[in-house]
Order: C-alpha cells, then structure tokens, then sequence
C-alpha cells in the first residue's frame, strides 16, 4: 500500500492489492540478480560483498514510472482504471453467454478492420470515428456501441476472425484453466512435480529457456522439516 503500486492498480479511491504476489516474487528475482551481478565481480576483483533486496525498493520501483511522470510534467498520474486512454478501443468486453474477450485496436486501420470483421462497417462512415484521436474522445459512446454489437458474438466463432484479420484479443482466462493450457503443455511450461503426501500434481517451471532447455524440478516438495539437519548441519556452531 506505502509503495504507491496499489494506489495504481485499483480505481480512484480505492486501492487494490495486484492479483498475484508479485513482491515477493520480484524481491527474490532481484536478490538472485545481485548475487550474480557480484560473482561476476568477485571473478574480476577477487573481493566478495554482501546483497540486500527489499520488499518496499523492489515495490517503488514497480512505480517508477509514475513517479518519473510526475517528476517530469508535475502532473500525478491518476489510477490505472481511471486514466485516459490513448487508444479507442483497448478493452475487455461481453460476448454472448457472459464470456469475456480484451480486444484491441489500437490504429485507423484495426479499427476498420474491426468494423468489417463485426459486420458493421457503417462505422468507419461515422464523422465523430475517423481517426482514433476522435474516436478517444467520444470513447465512451464507441464502447457502448461495441459492447451491444458484441454480445451477439460467441468468442469461439469470433476470435478465429479476429486472428485471421490480424486483431490484437486475447480470452480472459483463470489461473484454474492455466492448468489445461495448450501451449503451457507444449513449451514444456507445465511438469507434474511430487508433493509432500506423494502424490503428484503439475507445476509451473521458470519462465527461462538456457541453451534451448528450461529448467526443470530438481527436487519434490520437501515435507516440514525434512531438511532441517542437513541444512543446519552446514552451520557453524558457537565457538567454532
């Protein structure tokens, strides 16, 4: 929340935690960078150093952008959800039977494209939609108007079209379904790893290919404790 990230991602008035723990997640992926940054440097001056990754640095800096904005034109950025977009169309919408589709077009042409693709090229005509500067402005009256055309498209039928005619769309999907991803599945993205009770269940490996192999699970997931001698057999003992 004191790391200005929140404040960004929900609407004006509301702040909203991100939807995953990408904190803690980021604090640990900088520690790793710094301790390979300083390797790397002991390799060259023989001299080792001690690493810091903080959770409220890593957190600003997610933010920085909007902090640099400010810095550079006075002027506070507002709320994600509450910005004005630069482009017209750039947005999740309800299709038929309440699915939902983000579909983007984001220059004179997509949106044309678009207009064709959804049968209603009468809009390209419209004085008020000939460019997207005039279209932003009359934003919310266009993705009204979408929005009731698009509730008569079924996504299945639909995104094979946009796909064809080259428009950005992408399905809004739930972790939950992630777990049936095809293209997780075929990258090698999504592996079955032992839990702690020995059963299996699949898990997600590092976004990471290294000389065209990504990294796999090197070990199942401990049970409590199962480590703890081995871990702190490694420790110094007072006095030694």
């Amino acid at each position: 929340m004191m790391g200005g990230l929140s404040y960004m991602t929900g609407p004006k008035g509301r702040p909203l935690r991100a939807g995953t723990s990408v904190n803690d997640i980021m604090g640990g992926m900088f520690g790793a960078i710094g301790v390979l940054a300083a390797l790397r440097e002991r390799d060259r001056t023989g001299r080792g150093q001690e690493i810091q990754s903080a959770l409220f640095e890593n957190c600003v800096f997610l933010a920085s952008q909007h902090m640099q904005q400010f810095a550079i034109t006075g002027e506070a950025p507002p709320p994600m959800p509450s910005r004005v977009s630069a482009w017209s169309v750039y947005d999740v919408f309800t299709l038929a039977d309440g699915e939902q589709l983000f579909i983007g077009a984001v220059s004179d042409k997509q949106f044309v494209t678009l207009c064709h693709v959804l049968g209603h090229s009468e809009l390209v005509h419209r004085p008020e939609y000939r460019d997207n500067a005039s279209r932003v402005a009359v934003r919310p009256q266009l993705l009204e108007e979408l929005g009731t055309i698009l509730q008569h498209h079924r996504p299945e039928a639909l995104m094979p079209q946009l796909e064809a005619a080259g428009i950005p769309y992408a399905p809004i999907v739930r972790p939950d379904q992630l777990l049936d991803d095809p293209h997780l599945k075929e990258s090698g993205g999504l592996v079955p790893m032992q839990m702690d009770d020995g059963s299996m269940a699949p898990t997600v490996l590092l976004p990471l290919l290294m000389g065209g192999r990504r990294p796999g699970v090197r070990h199942p997931l401990p049970r409590a404790g199962e480590h703890n001698d081995e871990v702190l057999g490694r420790m110094p003992r007072p006095g030694d």
